[in-house]
């Protein structure tokens, strides 16, 4: 990783995260929040934001894969679904990295057919530039650039337990 930078620091994320529950829970008071996990690249992300939400939340976890031969139809696939209902509940979706927004987007019109009251997102990163799709983005941490970011629970190695973003 010596040919990575650090493009988020620990001490701004801490307070980004901080000031997003915060938010968060200004927009939601004297309501409950059901909060949906897009695992792997948000649950770092999302554990430490849950912390900081002060309203009553259910915390659900959510995954997909892409299928095998690639994914040029858009379709993807179930491998963790939320598992209480959400009708007529505040649902507060929350993602790593959006980068095209395709996968989070089917998350999305998924959950919609369950007939929340609403249905938003948080994302500790998103590249507005390579984005694909419109997306209910409520809450956004930071803009990202083109690199490829890993860190704070974002990547597939062990640059996942950075505790700040790094890119190259």
């Amino acid at each position: 990783m010596t040919d990575s930078k650090v493009v988020v620091s620990e001490e701004a994320l801490r307070s980004r995260v901080y000031d997003l529950g915060e938010e968060i829970s200004r927009d939601y008071a004297g309501t409950e929040l059901d909060v949906v996990c897009f695992i792997n690249g948000a649950s770092t992300f999302c554990a430490d934001l849950v912390r900081h939400i002060r309203v009553p939340t259910r915390q659900h976890f959510l995954s997909f894969a892409s299928y095998p031969q690639g994914n040029a139809s858009g379709e993807v696939r179930v491998t963790l679904d939320v598992a209480e209902p959400l009708f007529r509940r505040h649902v507060l979706v929350v993602e790593g990295i959006v980068v095209s927004g395709r996968t989070i987007k089917y998350a999305l019109d998924m959950l919609a057919l369950r007939r929340p009251e609403s249905l938003v997102m948080c994302a500790l990163g998103v590249k507005r530039a390579q984005l694909a799709v419109d997306l209910p983005l409520k809450y956004v941490g930071f803009e990202m650039g083109p690199e490829i970011v890993m860190g704070y629970g974002v990547g597939s190695g062990v640059e996942r337990a950075l505790p700040h973003l790094v890119a190259r």
